[in-house]
């Protein structure tokens, strides 16, 4: 059998697509915009939806169900690579440290001539340090350190790129992340209008979306105060039944439709608490020019933002002098910052970077 001269391999242990959360916006558009179309797709789904070069895996439950599917990405891996000469595995970062180093030292004893790129998203340390006790973080600190020295990874910051350097001995590539421009598409609600709702997007069932959202529905009142007629709108997943009806929860909706409510929307308000990683619902308001309020937190990693026009950085505090300021903004969207973070032209110069290698 003759070998073609290059395989793309991507490994998802979380739905992709479609897409319902940030993570897998990013995973998605990474996969969706690389160069090439010698590619595979192989992720762990939800939902059995039909894709051009996607293998989906039943989503299988515990840890006995986490190896069985580790065991058949090899599988699917190994049908897929052995037509090409050189191979490369893209494997998604958004997963615990201790799974996804079961699967690279797996794939090492069963395919070689491989290499291996791990996809940080964020430092996974970090975010078990926040969210997971002691022993649970410890470990992810040792798993994820050798998952740095035995494949090629990236960081999506410089700050967690110097933490790399710093605390794991190795070097990195910086790989942030992107905005993919989506056209908007209208969504049908009679209860939405423009200008007429306050937007926040994000799953309760990540906690640092869940404080976001508690904190939110605390002020709801001192917001009212000021814009008495307006409506709470949330989309995401695992949000609780409000009874409130000023308060509309859409659930996961189509991106294109997310995108007309973050460009319609009075303002997008995140007031994050301290989190790893770059908040892509932060980003995204921002890339498409929508009125943001959030905490300094949520834009910690993004960079050029000293001088966008619609970014309003608030606190507890302030938020009442920070609202009355919103309805008073002029937004002129930032082609500087529009440049910078295009998704499609960072991943363009990460295939470049990864195939030098």
């Amino acid at each position: 059998m003759q070998l073609n001269s290059t395989g793309y391999s991507f490994v998802s242990m979380y739905q992709a697509y479609p897409s319902y959360h940030g993570a897998s916006d990013i995973t998605y558009n990474l996969f969706n915009k690389w160069p090439s179309q010698k590619k595979v797709l192989i992720q762990i789904s939800k939902k059995r939806i039909k894709k051009k070069k996607i293998i989906n895996l039943k989503q299988k439950i515990g840890l006995i169900g986490t190896i069985i599917n580790i065991f058949l990405i090899i599988f699917k891996l190994k049908k897929f690579l052995k037509k090409f000469k050189k191979k490369y595995l893209i494997i998604e970062g958004a997963s615990w440290a201790g799974y996804t180093l079961i699967l690279v030292l797996l794939i090492k004893i069963f395919t070689k001539d491989i290499l291996i790129i791990y996809h940080a998203h964020n430092l996974e340390y970090e975010v078990r340090k926040l969210k997971n006790n002691y022993l649970i973080s410890s470990l992810t600190f040792y798993f994820e350190k050798l998952i740095y020295k035995i494949t090629t990874g990236t960081s999506v910051s410089v700050k967690d790129s110097i933490f790399v350097k710093k605390y794991y001995k190795v070097s990195s590539i910086l790989f942030e992340n992107g905005v993919t421009k989506i056209k908007k598409e209208k969504l049908e609600n009679k209860q939405i209008r423009n200008k007429n709702f306050i937007l926040f997007c994000g799953s309760y069932t990540y906690w640092p979306n869940k404080i976001a959202i508690d904190r939110i529905i605390n002020e709801k009142e001192q917001i009212l105060k000021i814009y008495p007629r307006i409506k709470f709108v949330f989309t995401g997943e695992g949000h609780p039944k409000f009874k409130d009806k000023n308060i509309l929860t859409l659930g996961v909706i189509k991106k294109s439709k997310l995108i007309w409510l973050i460009k319609n929307c009075l303002f997008f308000y995140a007031p994050m608490p301290k989190a790893p990683g770059t908040k892509i619902k932060i980003l995204e308001s921002l890339f498409y020019g929508a009125t943001t309020l959030c905490t300094k937190n949520g834009i910690s990693g993004i960079k050029n933002v000293h001088k966008l026009e619609n970014l309003v950085i608030t606190s507890k505090k302030n938020l009442s002098k920070d609202l009355q300021q919103i309805s008073k903004n002029k937004i002129v969207i930032s082609k500087e910052f529009i440049n910078y973070y295009n998704f499609e032209k960072k991943i363009k110069k990460f295939y470049e970077q990864i195939n030098n290698i």
